[in-house]
């Protein structure tokens, strides 16, 4: 019974452990708009996959994410950083022309990628901007506001007209001989 508890018990830690890893991406995406701490590539990639609703609609996770795990990958250094696939005929023979056509692929594999970090960058900048500005595009009043504001100052100049047809009888008279449309003479 003790072997088989400890079976259970080692099965159940590393599935913790990743759930744990996750909640932990994710709380650093929900607490800034920059990772504060440094997380694994297996972590990222899982948080990617389970990504929860609210912090998928209230925050840019899934974009700090992918961000994370491209500069992650550009400092890796693995198979990016070096020759990728020299051996293009597999033939078993690396020749100097498939060196240099190996050197291009992985140079434009890196611009590429740099490209895509680059994109990730400028949406992420763009929505600091249009979050700081209010949400609008050119941080102008909203129309509630203004529409708001327009009636009361209507009802102000209303108001002061008819308190000043209250107490002067000449201002009174004067609104009696203006024809509105709705009323019958």
């Amino acid at each position: 019974m003790l072997p088989t508890a400890l079976v259970v018990l080692a099965l159940l830690v590393p599935a913790q452990a990743a759930h744990a890893s996750v909640l932990a991406v994710q709380q650093d995406c929900a607490d800034s708009d920059t990772f504060e701490r440094k997380h694994s590539r297996a972590d990222l990639q899982n948080t990617l996959k389970q990504i929860q609703g609210d912090v998928d609609e209230y925050t840019d996770c899934e974009k700090m994410v992918l961000a994370a795990l491209a500069a992650s990958k550009g400092n890796a250094g693995g198979s990016d950083g070096g020759v990728i696939d020299a051996d293009l005929n597999d033939d078993g023979v690396v020749t100097p022309k498939e060196k240099r056509i190996a050197k291009k692929r992985a140079k434009q594999q890196r611009e590429q990628r740099d490209r895509q970090i680059a994109a990730v960058d400028e949406d992420l900048i763009q929505d600091d901007v249009a979050a700081s500005s209010g949400g609008g595009g050119d941080g102008g009043t909203p129309l509630p506001l203004i529409l708001a504001l327009i009636a009361l100052g209507c009802a102000g100049i209303g108001g002061g007209l008819w308190y000043a047809s209250k107490r002067n009888p000449a201002v009174a008279n004067a609104f009696r001989r203006v024809p509105l449309p709705f009323r019958n003479s």
